[in-house]
């Protein structure tokens, strides 16, 4: 099958936009079109013709050396200082018409390249790396310098004789943390008297900085979530004098805002200081932070698992899988006892042979209210658990842990054969601001 040969989509563009005769609505605009191509083509002659070399065919030094020239010219460029130069200023006046630049160098940036007026793709590229490694390098002053001293170092944990009693909650995400787990968890601190206190992760939202979804009416300020945060620690510190942990989720500040203090971003403006340690609470409240696997990691394990191996035989980190079999994989991937967060979930797995019966892993569920899955899950019920966990780790290196879930109505925790109860005064408040320092504990 034959026909008429089809005009180039970008050709009828070109047309359209210039209004030739052949799509002109009239007369008149077609004469208009007409006139107007004349003028644009005898301009272009003009310019052409009035060039001091235009029957000259220039060699490529001739064509580079004529567009410094141009650069440079005092007289015909305000910017000469900077060498600035655009095509159209060498249309105007350099000696050689601009087809020659365009046959011998394709583009006018190109020409501008080997001229010397730009950088280079090979100097771009070592400019782009260097400022990569140089903001790298000063993200890691910073590190040394306010966060390094508060990196814990498992060495320095002590193992008590009678076992290691080490309660934990993470996934409160800041401002939807639920009031009755967290009154919860501070009464059993005060009741237990454990060794340590680990706030496992996703203690904050940081929705400013984040790029998880943000939920509409109920996004803080990076301000007003660190002011929760150092309540949170400072009411732990009420009750409980012995070790104070806090490990890195995929919600956290510990290392995100630390890259982020080092760079310029809007949401600095509201802060009122710029040291991640005060900022946290972190030389103010004794706190160690579990960031293994991570620049926060102690020396020689920035490459390693993530979190922190305690006694040599117990790893701690926020989570690295998801899903209902989330524990038997921790344990499976670890090879050895411990305990993580990230799901929302309760879990236990034990081992599954006479050699790693004593093993187990432990996952614990939100210490945050429902609400805070609305935006992550659709429907009413996320399948999700509020709660914390607890763990004994002896010095033979064997361990005794469990999650400790909410169950009934009013709320209910059973600890250790006590029970704790949601009283009547224990009200779920708006997550915003620092509601925390309200809360009748």
């Amino acid at each position: 099958m034959t026909g008429r040969k089809r005009k180039p989509k970008s050709s009828l563009v070109s047309d359209l936009l210039a209004a030739p005769e052949s799509v002109a609505k009239n007369e008149r605009e077609r004469t208009k079109a007409l006139q107007r191509k004349a003028k644009e083509k005898a301009k272009a002659e003009q310019l052409r013709n009035g060039k001091r070399f235009a029957n000259v065919q220039p060699t490529p030094e001739d064509l580079l050396a004529d567009i410094i020239r141009v650069a440079e010219d005092e007289a015909t460029n305000p910017y000469h200082e900077f060498r600035s130069i655009s095509r159209r200023r060498y249309e105007l006046y350099g000696h050689y018409p601009i087809e020659h630049v365009d046959r011998e160098y394709g583009q006018f940036n190109h020409a501008l390249e080997v001229a010397g007026l730009r950088d280079q793709p090979g100097s771009r590229l070592w400019r782009a790396n260097r400022a990569r490694a140089s903001r790298s390098e000063h993200a890691a002053r910073y590190y040394d310098r306010y966060v390094r001293p508060y990196v814990a170092d498992p060495d320095q944990v002590r193992m008590p004789r009678r076992g290691y009693v080490l309660l934990s909650i993470s996934d409160t995400h800041s401002q939807f943390l639920c009031p009755f787990v967290w009154a919860a968890f501070l009464q059993v601190v005060r009741d237990l008297r454990p060794d340590g206190v680990l706030l496992n992760g996703d203690t904050f939202e940081g929705s400013e900085i984040s790029s998880h979804p943000k939920i509409p009416g109920w996004t803080q300020s990076l301000q007003s979530e660190l002011d929760f945060h150092r309540t949170m620690f400072a009411q732990v510190r009420k009750v409980h004098d012995g070790d104070l942990f806090s490990t890195c989720g995929n919600h956290d500040l510990g290392d995100r805002l630390s890259r982020y203090l080092t760079q310029v971003a809007p949401a600095l403006a509201n802060l009122r200081d710029l040291r991640v340690d005060r900022l946290m609470g972190l030389d103010a409240f004794d706190v160690k932070l579990f960031h293994g696997g991570t620049p926060l990691s102690p020396p020689g394990t920035v490459d390693a698992k993530p979190g922190l191996l305690l006694f040599g035989f117990y790893r701690i980190h926020h989570g690295t899988r998801t899903g209902i079999n989330a524990a038997r994989e921790e344990l499976r991937d670890a090879g050895r006892s411990g305990q993580s967060g990230h799901i929302h979930r309760a879990g236990l797995a034990f081992g599954t042979t006479e050699r790693d019966e004593g093993l187990s892993w432990m996952t614990t569920p939100m210490g945050a209210r429902h609400e805070v899955g609305r935006s992550y899950i659709k429907g009413t019920n996320n399948g999700w658990q509020r709660g914390f966990g607890i763990a004994t780790l002896y010095p033979d290196g064997s361990v005794q842990q469990s999650p400790i879930v909410v169950s009934g109505n009013p709320d209910r925790l059973t600890v250790e054969g006590r029970v704790y109860e949601r009283t009547a005064k224990c009200l779920d408040p708006e997550p915003q601001g620092n509601w925390l320092e309200g809360l009748k504990l």
